[in-house]
């Protein structure tokens, strides 16, 4: 499961990860910095079809609204479609 918040405002730089929309079914998410391809977490999310998982992709605007937790809105399973990078990963995933 990717819970997105796409507006980073407030956040360290080092957590300023580029997530965003690249059209209405690709998605580009950025791991966090720990994540390396090799790695366990990053394998699951390459692998994720081959090993039987599955991802669901949740994303809101922004972490609050009218001084609330904003809601996430559900975008449904994604597919693995290339990554780039190590430490952090960034992933390209097609709404399925």
């Amino acid at each position: 499961m990717l819970l997105v918040t796409l507006n980073k405002q407030g956040k360290a730089d080092e957590h300023r990860y580029l997530d965003r929309w690249v059209d209405e079914r690709t998605f580009h998410w950025q791991s966090q910095n720990k994540t390396t391809p090799e790695g366990k977490r990053g394998r699951e999310i390459i692998d994720h079809e081959k090993r039987g998982l599955s991802i669901h992709l949740f994303v809101r605007e922004n972490k609050l609204e009218n001084g609330k937790a904003a809601p996430f809105v559900y975008h449904g399973p994604v597919r693995y479609r290339s990554h780039s990078g190590s430490g952090p990963m960034s992933v390209v995933f097609e709404v399925a």
